[in-house]
């Protein structure tokens, strides 16, 4: 059975605006009045979601950047998904 949230395509929430300041992304919800903070991973995530992402493409994108393992990346990215999702700041694809 395949993981689910590997073959899942994700982009941004419409209502979701970002900025960079000082080496750290701030993700402002409109309808949520909310702020979230991202470190330069989470950043790294978020500039991908621009356009339709699946969890391997993000977890590939993290590999390629960063000397980590692949199954750290992949719990790292689904945890994060996860998280982006329950806030509203990401949707699914499609």
């Amino acid at each position: 059975m395949t993981n689910p949230i590997v073959s899942t395509a994700y982009r941004r929430a419409a209502n979701a605006e970002a900025f960079e300041v000082e080496g750290q992304w701030v993700i402002m919800h409109a309808d949520q009045y909310t702020i979230t903070k991202l470190n330069e991973v989470g950043g790294l995530i978020w500039s991908k979601l621009g356009e339709e992402q699946t969890s391997e493409a993000l977890v590939g994108a993290i590999l390629d950047q960063y000397e980590i393992t692949e199954p750290e990346a992949e719990r790292d990215v689904d945890a994060f998904l996860t998280q982006l999702l329950q806030l509203g700041l990401i949707e699914y694809a499609g």
